[in-house]
């Protein structure tokens, strides 16, 4: 567990900047916190030029029950697997108090082979650092936390639907036509102002109001009002009955932008699980790596005072088969202290790419020195208890029920859209008539003439097969959903106890990796004590036993992450990762 609060720097959710005490990992089972805002508290950095010296290995806080003693000695294996800043501080000291040349030189080498991954800017980063500036910076996250702002756009758009909206039309009409009747004008001249609101009801009925003005003139001799104007008040009401009626059917689009929104919430809660575990994986290969270069340094410089000796030797008591073959694992461990090296170079960059923090380019030569090592501290879990917390705070069950209540209702649109059209139309008018606009009005307003019209409108199409399609395919499409649901419930149950297991196999491998390290050494050091020549079997006995110890070495580094990364795999299968690190996922109108 990580002492740290970290903020992630996202677009949609603000950022809250949280100046009080780590919150504690939370229980299995308890409600996961609203997504929105990532809150952070910082944490502070270690100056660039003030490099510590990196800190021993010491056990972690305990988490669930610990048992009398730690599978490894934190002393044994600061020794066994150092950070390269201490080893060649240590290869340094000793370099100063050798006496003999042979020392000298091998100390003068691993301090250069060391060197070899040193770069002009240094930042010191622990894991807790590394977190936070991931959350803050990494454009994956930022880029996933767009999508909650658009899904809620979608939102808004789907509840205007139900907004009133007014509208305005104005239409002139001059006409000058030749009439063959002297009851008709020729010179007709006509213009038309209608406003009103129309708004759609959550039933679907579409309500519409209207007032109109209309001024007509011609050069009809007996027409004894000229220009007139008429002027008409109108209530329409159009309501359907079968296809498009219902409250449930209007407000299921908005129940659907609704849903839709809560999938990107939890789809930008699986980003973020996606960025902590990738940085968190990064930061320990990068460890890992670092660590490796010490390992492998000290092999080759060992295997390279043995060449030197057996060189001095050739002359004498030294055969041309021992020194060829010392030569040829010399060489060969340094192809692969190459390949160790740009290990070191592809962690870095990865973990930088990872971050996104702008202080960290690419471009520049920054050597990353990760100060935490990893856990060794056992934990008791209950599978049963961590498989019901997976299935209460797994994003991607929560987003496969919720695609469920999605098919859902979009069954039932293909349903209703599947109907028959029956609509009916009732329109109420009053009229009025002027000399004028205002006597025109005035008119209406005493609602002495009325209108009625009353129309029923069907439409039923011969066979209706696209519809009936569309609502075939929304229920297959909703069984389809449901078994994704079944598949995703058991492949987190079944991800959870790969991961439990996973913890406690790997926590069992540090015990015996770390006493057959131990064995290795102590084989190395009972064969150079007893070694009165080296003879051929002799030598080959040291080289083997030299390659041994390092292999050893280096599977318990292994041992070491895996069982830390198998701890925040178990994390990101129940879905709790974020707490774990204190990644805090708060509303974003707090």
């Amino acid at each position: 567990m990580h002492s740290l609060l970290i903020v992630a720097a996202v677009f949609w959710f603000p950022i809250r900047l949280d100046p009080g005490d780590s919150a504690p990992s939370p229980a299995p089972g308890t409600p996961a916190p609203a997504l929105g805002q990532l809150s952070v508290r910082s944490q502070g950095e270690v100056p660039a030029e003030e490099v510590p010296i990196v800190a021993e290995p010491t056990p972690a806080e305990p988490v669930g029950e610990v048992a009398a003693t730690l599978p490894a000695d934190p002393q044994r294996l600061l020794v066994h697997v150092p950070d390269p800043t201490y080893a060649r501080q240590e290869a340094g000291r000793r370099l100063r108090q050798a006496t003999r040349p042979a020392d000298r030189l091998y100390y003068e080498r691993l301090v250069e082979r060391i060197d070899s991954i040193s770069r002009p800017q240094k930042v010191v980063l622990t894991l807790e650092d590394a977190l936070r500036r991931a959350m803050v910076n990494s454009f994956a996250v930022r880029v996933a936390s767009y999508n909650p702002a658009v899904e809620t756009t979608r939102v808004v758009e789907a509840e205007a639907a139900f907004d009133a909206t007014f509208f305005a039309n104005l239409t002139k009409n001059k006409q000058n036509q030749p009439t063959a009747s002297a009851l008709m004008g020729t010179n007709v001249d006509t213009l038309d102002i209608t406003g009103g609101i129309t708004k759609l009801l959550p039933t679907g009925m579409q309500a519409t109001t209207s007032l109109g003005i209309r001024r007509h003139s011609n050069d009809f001799a007996f027409q004894e009002i000229n220009p007139q104007w008429n002027s008409a008040f109108a209530v329409e009401l159009r309501q359907p009955f079968l296809r498009g009626f219902g409250i449930d059917f209007n407000r299921s689009f908005i129940r659907l932008a609704g849903l839709d929104r809560r999938i990107s919430e939890h789809a930008f809660r699986r980003q973020v699980i996606a960025t902590l575990l990738e940085v968190e994986k990064a930061y320990w290969d990068l460890m890992r790596a670092r660590r490796g270069v010490v390992i492998s340094g000290r092999l080759l410089s060992d295997f390279e005072q043995i060449y030197d000796y057996l060189w001095q030797r050739r002359e004498f008591d030294a055969y041309k088969i021992q020194i060829a073959d010392t030569l040829a694992r010399l060489e060969k461990t340094k192809a692969a202290f190459v390949q160790v090296q740009a290990n070191v170079r592809n962690a870095e960059d990865r973990l930088i790419n990872l971050i996104n923090d702008p202080a960290l380019d690419l471009a520049d030569e920054v050597e990353i020195i990760p100060l935490d090592f990893p856990s060794q501290t056992p934990v008791v879990l209950d599978r049963l208890s961590e498989v019901q917390a997976a299935l209460d705070r797994r994003p991607e069950l929560r987003e496969a029920k919720l695609t469920v209540k999605r098919a859902r209702i979009a069954v039932g649109q293909a349903k209703n859209q599947a109907l028959p059209q029956f609509d009916t139309v009732f329109r109420y008018t009053v009229d009025g008539l002027g000399l004028s606009a205002h006597d025109a009005f005035s008119e209406v307003t005493k609602n002495d003439y009325h209108e009625y019209f009353i129309s029923i409108e069907l439409e039923l199409p011969i066979g209706n097969r696209a519809r009936r399609a569309v609502e075939q395919r929304a229920r297959l499409q909703h069984a389809q959903a449901i078994a994704r649901l079944e598949q995703v419930f058991e492949d987190v149950i079944f991800d959870v106890n790969l991961q439990v297991r996973a913890v406690q196999t790997n926590y069992d491998q540090i015990g015996p990796e770390f006493e057959s390290v131990e064995a290795n050494q102590d084989q190395v050091e009972a064969i150079r004590a007893r070694a009165e020549s080296k003879n051929f079997v002799q030598l080959n006995q040291e080289l083997n036993a030299l390659q041994a110890l390092a292999a050893s070495r280096r599977s318990l580094l292994r041992s070491l992450v895996d069982y830390t990364v198998a701890l925040i795999e178990l994390e990101r299968a129940k879905g709790t990762l974020p707490e774990y690190n204190n990644v805090i996922l708060a509303p974003g109108n707090e």
